[in-house]
């Protein structure tokens, strides 16, 4: 009887482990909201030759909404609710890049948003 029992010790120790090493390899996986922001503001540095002014100022953008949107996806709220949110803050970031942007770049970050999400719906279509 003691045998079942500490191979059931055992047993569960080891699920507790992996457990914890699927964790901790998930959370290493996940970038930090800042690193998510830096890089698609360096991504559109690139693409739209902001200046040094407009890259500050889009960091800013990028990371509040990038902040905004992570709090909303691992919020309690359902699916249909979150996603009006989302949509709302990705109006609200368009606003706010028209203002920071010249016309010319803010017309091509129309059209390469454009393309991605034509991508997207593509690969979509495919799986």
């Amino acid at each position: 009887m003691d045998s079942y029992f500490y191979e059931k010790r055992k047993d569960m120790k080891n699920l507790i482990f992996i457990s914890f090493f699927f964790v901790s390899a998930l959370a290493l996986g996940q970038k930090s909201i800042d690193d998510r922001a830096k890089e698609q503001t360096d991504a559109m540095k690139t693409q739209l030759n902001l200046t040094p002014e407009q890259y500050t100022k889009v960091l800013e953008i990028n990371r509040g909404i990038i902040q905004k949107n992570t709090d909303i996806e691992n919020s309690s709220y359902s699916a249909e609710v979150k996603r009006e949110i989302i949509q709302s803050n990705r109006k609200a970031r368009k606003a706010m890049l028209k203002d920071v942007l010249t016309a010319a770049q803010y017309e091509k970050l129309e059209e390469i948003v454009k393309v991605k999400r034509e991508e997207a719906r593509e690969s979509e279509i495919k799986q």
